[in-house]
């Protein structure tokens, strides 16, 4: 877990703290990105994200006073208490940015503890979103790779090579769903990996983003063939077989029969 505070020397930092403190409208405050986490990310430059959570009805006015133009030093942006709430909801249509809390520091929290409720609950998902997320998001991952495996047999090598690129985007949102976990942005994923490990073996950092950079390189049916093996016998452990097998008569050649 990163430093529950940031440098006390930034001033701007600081001040942009104290006047959401000092205004009504904003329930709490929550740095994200870079400085959020620390190191290895944090740079000569890095900026300050911080986030302000708003009430509802506040958000056009608490904009004009706290928001800052993107390239700021420090950037603030608003969200509205509901949106906010609303980021659990993996069909929600800000769901993309729940990512971007993995890491936060909660700065403010007027709500006696309420922010840093919710802000712990778009953290992990909850057992049965998690399911749906898996699901869907693995039936997405052989999709991909089965499109990869047609577009090779009948000699469209670049097209196949795409496909396989974009199965390794909900292959990932998978892996973490089915630990019941949200899927971190890419610039993070070594770092997730690394400091909270999916599991061991093949789910180690240091022996799948190898296999990862290969494969994206490559987009070799080898390498595709010997991850899907890997993937189907953590769904069936994690009770998503019954994707797998949806796939049939295709699976024994997306495990490799064929390749």
């Amino acid at each position: 877990m990163p430093p529950s505070t940031p440098e006390a020397d930034d001033t701007a930092y600081r001040q942009a703290v104290a006047r959401a403190a000092a205004d009504p409208d904003v329930l709490g405050a929550i740095l994200v990105g870079s400085r959020a986490i620390g190191a290895p990310f944090v740079r000569d430059g890095s900026d300050w994200d911080l986030r302000l959570v708003v009430r509802d009805a506040a958000l056009d006015a608490a904009e004009t006073r706290h928001g800052t133009p993107h390239g700021s030093r420090v950037e603030v942006a608003l969200i509205r208490l509901g949106t906010f709430e609303g980021l659990a909801d993996p069909g929600s249509p800000a769901a993309w940015d729940r990512p971007s809390y993995l890491h936060a520091v909660l700065a403010l929290d007027k709500l006696d503890g309420g922010i840093r409720t919710r802000l712990d609950a778009l953290a992990r998902l909850e057992p049965a979103s998690a399911r749906r997320v898996a699901a869907f998001a693995l039936d997405g991952y052989v999709n991909a790779y089965q499109r990869s495996r047609k577009n090779a047999a009948v000699g469209l090598p670049v097209e196949a090579h795409l496909d396989a690129t974009e199965s390794m985007e909900p292959l990932l949102t998978f892996l973490f769903a089915a630990h019941e976990r949200v899927r971190p942005f890419n610039r993070h994923l070594g770092f997730d990996l690394r400091h909270a490990p999916l599991g061991e073996g093949w789910l180690a950092a240091d022996v799948f983003l190898p296999r990862l950079d290969e494969l994206l390189s490559s987009g070799s049916l080898e390498f595709q063939a010997a991850l899907f093996r890997d993937i189907e016998g953590l769904a069936r452990e994690h009770g998503n077989g019954d994707v797998i097998d949806s796939w049939e008569p295709d699976v024994p050649a997306l495990r490799g029969r064929e390749v």
